[in-house]
C-alpha cells in the first residue's frame, strides 16, 4: 500500500503541487510563497509567524478560485469574512504540518524530487525534459533550483502523510456488513391518503380564527420590496461584423501568419553540458572533442561526461525546440547548423560549455489565403470588438455615473432602453439574474436618489446599465387584503388537523395480523399496498418511502404506523414487513463497500490528526 501511495504521490499528487507553485510563482513572486521579512506578524504557531503579506496573498489566490469557479463571476456575492477565516484556518493547518514534518524528519530523496520536476508538463519541450526551461522559469522568478526544490518538497511530504493516514484507515468487516444489510434491506407497507382539498372547503371557519391566524403569521403576508427597472446592454458581439473587415486588412494578417509560421521552425537537437563549477570542467572539454575526433558517437560520449542528469543516459537529447525555447547564445549556435548530423561547440551559456548536434528539422508548409481568410476575418472581427468593447465599456461607465437617465448612455453605445416592472431581489429572470446587478438595483443610491448602475458585466462581453422608475418598498400587507389567502390556509389547517386525528384513531385500533380497515373517508380513498421496496425505489414517493424506513420494525403483533403530511393530503402508513436480505446480496454490497467506508474512516482520521495537531500547538491571533 506504501508503495501505491509513493507512486502516485510522484505522479498527479507531485504534478499537482507543481501546477500551484508555479501558478503562484507566476502572479506573485517568490514571497507568495516563503513571505517576505520584517513584516507585520497577524499570527503566530507555536512561534513561528504567519505574515501579513502571507495572508494577503493566501486571500487573493482564495478569491480567484472562487470567482472562477462562478458561472457569472462577481466578487460581491464572494463572503470576504467567512473567505479570510477559512485561508487563516487553511495557512495555520499548513504551519502545523510542516513543523510536524520536520520534527519527524522527513525527506524527499534527490532522485524522487528530480523524477516530480522532469514528469511535470511545465517544464517540457515536445514530451521530453528541457532543463533549460526549467531552470530559466525558476530564476525569471528570482529563485534558486534548491528553494523551489525545498518548496516541492514540503508541499509532497505533506500530501504524504494525508495519504498514509487516509491509506491506513480501513472498516471492520463486521461494520461493512452491518452496513450493507441495512442499505440492502427491503420493507413491505401500506399507505392510506386522505385528499385535503374537498374537507378544507367545508370547513368552518370564524372571524376570530382568521385574525389569530394573521397575527400569529404575518411574516407570511409581507409585499416584497421591488422597482420598475429600465437598462441597457452593451454586447461585444454585436459590435463588428466580420465582413466588414476590408480585405487588405486581412490579407496582411495572413502574411504574418506565414511568416510565422516559417519562423516557428523547429529542431531536434542533443547535448552535452560541462558545468563551470565542475572540477575538470576544462579537461572534460578537451575529452569530448577528442571523442568527437576519434569518431565516438554522441550518445556515448553524453553518457560518460554530459552533466544534464536528464537527458545524459538518453545521449543528450532535448527534443524538437522553438528558436525561444533555450538561452540566447545556445540557440543562436543551434539554429546556424546547416545540416543534420552536424555538431558545434563548446558554446558557452550561464549553464556550462554545450556541445551541441543537429539530429533533425521541421517546418510547417503554409497553407492557402482561401482556406485561412474566413477565420481571419472571424479573429480580426474578434480583436475589434474586443477593443472596442473595452473602449466603450469605459466609456459608458464614466457617462453611467455623471448622468441620471439612460438617454446618453443608450446613444453612447447605440442600444434601446429595455424595461420591466416589478423586479424583485429574489427574482431570477435575465439580466437581473446576475446578482451583482440585481443587488446595485436595491442599493439606497440606486432605488432612492436616482443614480444609474455601475456597468455590470452579466456574462462574457456582455455589459448592463440599469436605474430605477419607481420603488416599491417592502410593506405589511393588511388582513382585509389577504383575507381570502388566510381564510384558504386556516382550512387547509383545520383538514389536516381533522384528517391526522381521525387517522390517529384508526392507527390504534390496528394490529400486524389483521388485515387492513375499510377506510370511511369518502369516496376515493383506499389502501395502497408496497412490497420489497429498498431504500432508494421510485415505488412511492419518496417522503412515503423515506418515513417507512424511519418507522420501528412492528412487535409482538403490534401495528407499525405513522402519520406524515403531504402536499395534497394526509397519509396513514402502516409498516408490515422488514425484510433482510440475503447473504449473497449482502456480500456483494460489502465488497463494493469496503472502500468506501474506509475512504470515509481515512478522511475522520486525517481530521483528527489536524486537530490533534492544533491542541497541541501555541497558536496566538493578533
Amino acid at each position: 500500500m506504501l508503495q501505491n501511495i509513493r507512486e502516485n504521490a510522484q505522479g498527479t499528487i507531485a504534478k499537482t503541487i507543481i501546477v500551484v507553485l508555479i501558478l503562484s510563482l507566476s502572479i506573485w513572486g517568490l514571497d507568495s510563497i516563503v513571505g517576505g521579512s520584517g513584516e507585520n506578524e497577524i499570527a503566530t504557531v507555536n512561534g513561528e509567524p504567519i505574515t501579513e503579506r502571507e495572508f494577503e496573498r493566501a486571500v487573493q489566490i482564495r478569491r480567484q478560485q472562487r470567482l472562477q469557479e462562478m458561472e457569472n463571476p462577481d466578487s460581491s456575492r464572494i463572503d470576504m469574512d467567512a473567505l479570510n477565516e477559512e485561508v487563516m484556518d487553511s495557512l495555520i493547518r499548513d504551519k502545523l504540518i510542516g513543523q510536524d514534518i520536520r520534527s519527524r524528519g522527513l525527506q524527499v530523496s534527490e532522485s524522487d524530487l528530480d523524477r516530480m520536476i522532469t514528469g511535470a508538463e511545465q517544464f517540457r519541450v515536445n514530451g521530453e525534459f528541457s532543463q533549460e526551461r526549467f531552470i530559466q522559469a525558476v530564476r525569471n522568478q528570482g529563485m534558486t533550483v534548491d528553494q523551489f526544490r525545498t518548496m516541492l518538497e514540503q508541499d509532497h511530504l505533506s500530501r504524504v502523510i494525508q495519504a498514509v493516514i487516509q491509506g491506513s484507515a480501513f472498516s471492520a468487516p463486521s461494520e461493512t456488513e452491518r452496513v450493507a444489510s441495512l442499505l440492502t434491506q427491503t420493507r413491505d407497507f401500506s399507505v392510506l391518503q386522505i385528499p385535503v382539498g374537498e374537507r378544507a372547503e367545508s370547513m368552518e371557519v370564524s372571524d376570530e380564527e382568521l385574525r389569530s391566524f394573521y397575527e400569529d403569521n404575518q411574516e407570511r403576508f409581507v409585499q416584497s420590496e421591488s422597482v420598475d427597472a429600465s437598462w441597457i446592454t452593451l454586447d461585444r458581439s454585436e459590435l463588428v461584423d466580420p465582413s466588414e473587415i476590408e480585405e487588405e486588412v486581412v490579407r496582411d494578417r495572413y502574411r504574418e501568419r506565414v511568416e510565422s509560421m516559417q519562423a516557428d521552425e523547429q529542431r531536434n537537437a542533443a547535448h552535452i553540458l560541462i558545468r563551470e563549477d565542475r572540477e575538470d570542467a576544462e579537461a572534460a572539454v578537451e575529452a569530448v572533442q577528442e571523442g568527437l575526433k576519434q569518431g565516438r558517437s554522441f550518445a556515448e560520449l553524453a553518457a560518460e561526461y554530459s552533466d544534464d542528469g536528464a537527458t545524459a543516459d538518453e545521449g543528450g537529447k532535448l527534443g524538437f525546440s522553438s528558436r525561444d525555447d533555450f538561452d540566447e547564445s545556445f540557440s543562436e549556435a543551434l539554429f546556424s547548423i546547416e545540416e543534420t548530423g552536424k555538431v558545434v561547440g563548446p558554446v558557452s551559456t550561464s549553464f556550462g560549455q554545450h556541445f551541441i548536434k543537429l539530429l533533425d528539422v521541421r517546418s510547417e508548409e503554409p497553407p492557402s489565403f482561401e482556406s485561412m481568410e474566413a477565420s481571419l476575418r472571424e479573429t480580426i472581427a474578434r480583436e475589434r470588438a474586443e477593443r472596442r468593447y473595452v473602449e466603450l465599456s469605459e466609456e459608458l461607465a464614466d457617462m453611467a455615473y455623471s448622468e441620471y437617465d439612460l438617454e446618453a448612455p443608450a446613444e453612447l453605445i447605440d442600444a434601446s432602453i429595455q424595461t420591466r416592472d416589478g423586479v424583485r431581489p429574489d427574482q431570477a429572470r435575465a439580466p437581473f439574474d446576475h446578482e451583482g446587478l440585481r443587488e446595485q438595483l436595491f442599493t439606497e443610491e440606486v432605488r432612492k436618489e436616482g443614480f444609474n448602475t455601475e456597468v455590470v458585466e452579466t456574462g462574457d462581453g456582455v455589459s448592463v446599465v440599469a436605474r430605477v422608475r419607481e420603488y416599491y418598498p417592502r410593506e405589511q400587507k393588511s388582513f382585509d387584503q389577504v383575507r381570502e389567502e388566510v381564510t384558504e390556509l386556516v382550512r387547509q389547517k383545520k383538514a389536516r388537523e381533522a384528517l391526522r386525528e381521525s387517522l390517529e384513531g384508526m392507527a390504534a385500533d390496528m394490529s400486524a395480523d389483521a388485515g387492513l380497515p375499510e377506510p370511511d373517508m369518502g369516496t376515493g380513498t383506499e389502501w395502497e399496498s408496497f412490497e420489497g421496496v429498498n431504500r432508494r425505489s421510485l415505488q412511492a414517493q419518496a417522503v412515503v418511502r423515506d418515513a417507512a424506513f424511519e418507522m420501528p420494525a412492528p412487535q409482538n403483533g403490534g401495528a407499525s404506523t405513522r402519520i406524515v403530511d403531504l402536499p395534497n393530503a394526509v397519509a396513514l402508513i402502516r409498516l408490515d414487513a422488514v425484510n433482510p436480505p440475503d447473504s449473497a446480496t449482502v456480500s456483494m454490497m460489502a465488497s463494493n463497500l469496503g472502500a468506501s467506508l474506509g475512504r470515509r474512516h481515512g478522511q475522520m482520521a486525517y481530521q483528527a490528526y489536524i486537530e490533534s495537531l492544533r491542541a497541541e500547538a501555541d497558536i496566538n491571533r493578533n
